[in-house]
């Protein structure tokens, strides 16, 4: 009887532990549920997209950096094969040079170049002069005529004895952006003026205003084109040149995402301050060393040389190696991730080599 009465005591009980069970969780319960749940997924959403962009930024800037390399070795390379470098004086010129002060002035490389060199946000950095052998159809040509070379040699000047020729090659910074096909602030480009094209057609294809630098004793390649003869100055781009007047050829571009901005130090509040490039261990007073500097005057330092030897007092000089230093700076403002108006802080670390130039001009 007893356990009667206590069945019938817990038949209640049960119908509410069973109402409750089948009731579920409240709508408060699951509101708090869904609100913690999606504060979850926000915040690792977050985390995965922040990962990716600094992913994706690292790799950018790594890219870019390794391309600076690969575009600075490249420079390197070309300019150990030079025979004479430019530096800072010569490259932009100090005057027009007169039959009374002809070996006291340089004319200037950048003023005998294509036009498309001088533009608006472009600027010359660096020129040099590099023995390249003649393509394989002229010393075809040559060796076809060797028995009798007249021809060839005094008329349509092809060096056919020496088998090679001299190319004038200068690299520019541009920061021109016609016709939008690149995305960085500037551009590392080459610019190549060689007697013939790569593939000519015969002798007479010749590039317009090529003229040897040496063709004669008395020629100089700080004045190159300009020749002082009987007491006057001449051209030679209009007098000797087989095809005269100044070259047309066009450059080409080496690297993009160069930096366009001047060289810069960083003050006690990390604050950037532009400065000028030092060349202090390529000359023994302040004049040469800032002549050693190239290019000497311009706002953009993404690029630049310090050049030992290259002026004027070294243009009879015997036995002298010329040594480079270069800099290049990359920055990624452009590539995907990093805007415009975080310019400032895309700036990569500067690479620098230095280059001994193995070229044998009046050596013994």
């Amino acid at each position: 009887m007893a356990k009667t009465l206590l069945t019938n005591r817990l038949k209640p009980l049960r119908g509410i532990f069973k109402r409750r069970r089948n009731a579920g969780f409240t709508l408060t319960e699951l509101l708090v549920s869904m609100i913690i749940g999606a504060l979850m997924t926000v915040m690792l959403l977050s985390l995965v997209v922040d990962l990716t962009k600094t992913n994706q930024e690292d790799a950018a800037r790594s890219q870019v950096q390794l391309d600076m390399q690969a575009a600075l070795d490249y420079v390197a390379q070309d300019l150990r094969e030079a025979v004479f470098v430019y530096n800072g004086e010569c490259l932009a010129g100090n005057g027009i040079p007169t039959a009374t002060d002809f070996d006291k002035q340089c004319p200037g490389i950048v003023n005998y170049i294509p036009e498309e060199m001088n533009r608006d946000g472009r600027t010359s950095v660096l020129a040099f002069w590099r023995a390249e052998p003649l393509p394989k159809k002229i010393r075809d040509i040559c060796g076809k005529n060797a028995t009798n070379l007249t021809n060839l040699v005094e008329a349509q000047v092809v060096p056919c004895i020496s088998g090679a020729t001299y190319s004038l090659v200068v690299y520019a910074i541009d920061t021109t952006n016609v016709s939008n096909l690149w995305k960085g602030n500037a551009r590392l480009v080459r610019y190549k003026l060689s007697q013939f094209p790569d593939d000519p057609a015969d002798e007479q294809d010749q590039n317009q205003g090529y003229v040897n630098p040496l063709r004669s004793a008395d020629l100089t390649f700080q004045q190159w084109p300009l020749q002082l003869s009987k007491g006057e100055v001449s051209d030679r781009q209009n007098t000797e040149a087989y095809k005269p007047g100044k070259p047309n050829n066009q450059p080409f571009v080496l690297v993009d995402f160069v930096d366009d901005r001047g060289a810069v130090v960083e003050d006690k509040d990390g604050k950037p301050v532009p400065v000028t490039p030092s060349c202090e261990e390529f000359g023994t007073d302040p004049p040469s060393q800032a002549n050693a500097l190239s290019p000497k005057n311009t706002k953009v330092r993404g690029f630049y040389a310090c050049v030992r030897n290259g002026g004027l007092g070294s243009a009879n000089q015997e036995g002298a190696n010329q040594d480079v230093l270069l800099t290049l700076v990359g920055n990624v403002t452009g590539q995907s991730g990093f805007a415009k108006e975080y310019d400032n802080k895309n700036r990569l670390s500067p690479l620098q080599t230095r280059v001994l130039v193995r070229g044998a001009v009046r050596k013994s």
